[in-house]
């Protein structure tokens, strides 16, 4: 817990003193003002006893889902230096988005007028749409009380499904929308959405441009309130098109996000199958899509993509007619799967190798096509990654030699400085270069045995990983028991 001082210079780590809030009506903060007001009412008298506590515990739970959608970020290091602000009192960052709208109010006491070393409310507006920058408390009260509930989703509508909570069996409705970056509407609408890439996407960055690549699917949830139907952003992906020759289109998943509240419930799958099925029937931008590819995906990333391509490929029956055999010749079955589905070859080879391995559960290691298999996944995951560490030795090696070369030249250069002076002083002193030899030892390098080890025990781990990975998949799709 962090006490208040006015004298002491403290440091929060930003993640866990923001709270982000989608609010849908009114009456969410007029329950979140209720409730903060009875708080600072506790807080004045600091600890009561254990018998209110307890009573308060109590309401809260009674009362539990009146407030906005609450959640904290994943990062902020694009926003504050090494994710912390500092200052001298108790950091408050409540950031307000209309579910819908994503109208927005920072409320905060580190404002732009306070005294603390870290301006939050500055930081944050720089990172915020300049379009629609953060408005005042008394504006976004009023906009979601009067205009909120008149949100209408951005784009156009390309599929819609249900959820259904597997506790209450209660039924939510979603919608995904297809919109482009030349529509001012969707240009605007992303540009209040950026910001939550840089809260959950490690290393991610924004879209500025008016470039007209940029294809946007949305997805939204959709509720009725107080007999009105209404909307709120549930996540959302970006895809560049790039040309492919001769008038085809390559799209590029480039960021996929799914918001917290909404993780872990299946949506990752319908808005991945909704981006394949809008391109297998409309054009991108260069033309025909010629197959959907990502940008630097993460592993969990990986495991969403491997099962919803996998999925795809099994209920098409694309595998029926393969051989079974990572070596062997399977051209024409990655390419009619790329056809058909727009998945890559080399991502048609992944499920192959998930399809085969599924094939091999509960088979002794010591069986030749299971061993053969093994093999074959373990000299792709070589060259895959040893092969970029041999080039980067070599570069090494490279850097090394022009070090020494560019050492020797420089010891020539100051050695004429040096004879100048000789000459006119009548002196004959050396100049001496500390070459590589008189520097500090370093540390001893390994023996090509040694590096040889490291680099086998790498393969091995990134193998107990890829089947780790391929358990998960299998099951997902129910072809195994969990």
């Amino acid at each position: 817990m962090t006490i208040k001082s006015f004298n002491t210079l403290l440091t929060f780590d930003a993640n866990q003193v923001t709270n982000i809030n989608l609010v849908w009506d009114i009456e969410e903060l007029n329950y979140k003002n209720s409730k903060e007001n009875k708080e600072d009412k506790d807080d004045k008298a600091h600890i009561e006893g254990q018998e209110e506590e307890e009573e308060e515990e109590e309401e809260e739970e009674e009362e539990e889902g009146y407030g906005p959608t609450s959640f904290k970020p994943s990062f902020s290091h694009q926003i504050f230096p090494d994710e912390q602000v500092q200052g001298y009192e108790p950091c408050k960052i409540d950031i307000y988005f209309g579910a819908g709208s994503l109208t927005s109010y920072i409320d905060t006491n580190y404002t732009l007028q306070s005294k603390n070393l870290t301006n939050v409310e500055g930081e944050l507006i720089k990172v915020f749409s300049k379009q629609d920058p953060p408005i005042s408390k008394q504006l976004f009260y009023k906009y979601i009380e009067e205009k909120e509930k008149s949100f209408k989703p951005i784009g156009k509508k390309i599929h819609e499904y249900a959820i259904i909570d597997k506790e209450s069996g209660e039924e939510t409705e979603f919608e995904v929308y297809f919109g482009r970056i030349t529509d001012q509407a969707v240009f605007r609408y992303h540009e209040k959405l950026q910001i939550f890439v840089l809260w959950y996407i490690d290393g991610s960055s924004y879209i500025w441009t008016d470039d007209p690549n940029w294809d946007i699917f949305f997805i939204f949830e959709k509720k009725i309130i107080d007999g009105e139907k209404r909307y709120g952003i549930a996540g959302y992906s970006t895809i560049y098109n790039f040309y492919h020759h001769p008038e085809q289109t390559r799209a590029r998943i480039s960021q996929f996000l799914i918001l917290p509240p909404y993780q872990r419930m299946g949506h990752g799958k319908y808005l991945f199958n909704s981006i394949y099925q809008y391109y297998k029937t409309n054009d991108g931008f260069y033309g025909p899509v010629y197959d959907v590819t990502i940008e630097d995906p993460a592993d969990e990333f990986n495991l969403l993509r491997n099962y919803v391509d996998l999925k795809n490929i099994m209920d098409e029956k694309l595998f029926d007619n393969v051989i079974p055999d990572l070596n062997a010749n399977n051209k024409s079955v990655f390419e009619e799967i790329r056809k058909k589905l727009l998945v890559p070859y080399k991502q048609s080879k992944i499920c192959l190798e998930i399809y085969l391995f599924s094939k091999f559960l509960g088979t002794p290691n010591s069986d030749p096509k299971y061993k053969d298999f093994r093999i074959a996944i373990k000299k792709r995951l070589y060259k895959q990654n040893i092969g970029d560490s041999e080039q980067i030795e070599k570069v090494k090696q490279q850097v090394a030699e022009e070090n020494e070369e560019n050492l020797r030249l420089e010891q020539e250069v100051l050695q004429e400085l040096q004879d100048i002076e000789n000459e006119r002083n009548g002196t004959n002193i050396k100049y001496v270069v500390k070459s590589k030899e008189s520097l500090p030892p370093s540390e001893p390098e390994k023996s090509k045995e040694e590096i040889e080890k490291d680099r086998l025990e790498e393969i091995l781990q990134l193998y107990k990983d890829l089947e780790e990975n391929y358990h998960k998949t299998l099951s997902s799709l129910n072809l195994i028991s969990k």
